[in-house]
């Protein structure tokens, strides 16, 4: 089988398969590809998007050189030093334990540095928190694994978001072929019907009639609500979490309405948008890479909680199971979710014995940061 690979160059010469998938691939893939990234999401930075196309299945992949405040959906940097390291330790609120674990991590960061850890090529990438794998086959999977060390000789070859629930067939093909799988994060899984039996859920009904919100479709949003809601998403992810998230623009969400890269839901009030979600649809699940806010308001709004009732009822319309991502187990946990490890197959046998260190580290690592993560419901 071959697989073939389109540039900013050539996509429009690419012939999407006349599927969900394709579509979908065709209506993201070409704005961002041929307008550049960063009118969309601003901080992927010395990063290319292509596309490979393996039999009738497109899959995207970022190119990707170092660049210190890179997203961390480009850049494994970002993700396990900035991101995963030094931003994650102020949420310890712990003074002493914070200087020692930036301590710890400055000569870590100036390894991954030196062994050039972001000289990386991200497979099924479509810079978003989550990527949901269409279906795909052993044999695709392997022209696509030779034809990317063929394609990209100096650079590591990572696939995001694998995990034995959704993808069992994807994680086992690519151990096989000989990648080392490395932690990623924990990540959650809901089966939506049965979530909204549960009593927190039942409460959460509750609290949208008592608070008034309005969940409204997102192609009855406006510009001047989707400026409201590009603030509301920076609010929480960005504000609060870390400016390492993807920063989505004005004209990223403009897309998602217009062209349905999401689907977009809002809770509104008194004319007022107060909370946004976005998700999209692949191979049986359903997956919200946007998610916002105002945290201004009162807690006893529940907006987080009134987001996540629209989320799993928007599951049992479609009849799709929720992929809730990562971050906040306990409150998933009590909804009936169910935590699971996702990893990055990482490829690097074409690589020198310095380019491969830094990923064996972090497999050595995932060894005991995993059973922590689960037991701590992160």
């Amino acid at each position: 089988m071959q697989a073939e690979l389109f540039t900013c160059k050539n996509i429009r010469a690419l012939r999407f398969p006349d599927t969900d998938d394709g579509d979908y691939a065709r209506r993201y893939l070409i704005p961002l590809m041929t307008e550049g990234l960063q009118k969309y999401i601003r901080n992927a930075y010395n990063t290319q998007l292509m596309a490979v196309k393996v039999g009738e299945t497109i899959i995207p992949v970022t190119v990707t050189d170092f660049h210190p405040q890179n997203t961390y959906t480009v850049s494994p940097y970002s993700h396990y030093v900035t991101y995963g390291g030094l931003d994650e330790v102020k949420h310890l609120k712990n003074p002493l334990a914070e200087i020692l674990v930036r301590l710890a991590l400055y000569p870590v960061a100036r390894y991954f540095r030196f062994a050039e850890l972001d000289k990386v090529v991200f497979v099924n990438n479509y810079l978003l928190s989550t990527n949901l794998y269409p279906s795909v086959n052993s044999e695709q999977l392997s022209a696509l694994s030779e034809a990317l060390v063929e394609w990209f000789p100096d650079r590591a070859i990572v696939f995001r978001s694998i995990d034995q629930k959704k993808n069992p067939l994807v994680f086992d093909v690519l151990k096989a072929l000989g990648c080392d799988l490395v932690l990623s994060r924990q990540v959650w899984y809901m089966d939506p019907a049965a979530s909204l039996k549960t009593r927190q859920c039942k409460e959460d009904v509750r609290v949208l009639k008592r608070t008034g919100y309005e969940a409204v479709n997102g192609k009855d949003l406006s510009d001047d609500d989707l400026h409201r809601a590009a603030h509301l998403y920076e609010l929480l992810y960005l504000q609060k979490y870390s400016y390492y998230n993807p920063q989505f623009t004005f004209e990223f969400l403009k897309l998602a309405r217009d062209q349905k890269i999401l689907y977009l839901r809002g809770l509104k009030k008194d004319g007022r948008l107060d909370g946004i979600m976005g998700f999209f649809v692949r191979n049986g699940a359903m997956t919200q890479p946007l998610f916002g806010y105002d945290t201004a308001l009162p807690q006893e709004a529940g907006l987080y909680r009134l987001l996540t009732l629209v989320t799993l009822q928007e599951g049992v319309r479609r009849g799709l199971r929720v992929h809730a991502s990562g971050g906040v187990g306990k409150f998933k946990k009590v909804r009936g979710a169910e935590s699971v490890t996702e990893y990055n197959a990482v490829y690097t046998g074409h690589l020198s014995k310095r380019r491969q260190s830094p990923w064996k580290l972090i497999g050595w690592l995932s060894k005991f940061a995993i059973p922590y993560f689960k037991k701590m419901d992160f």
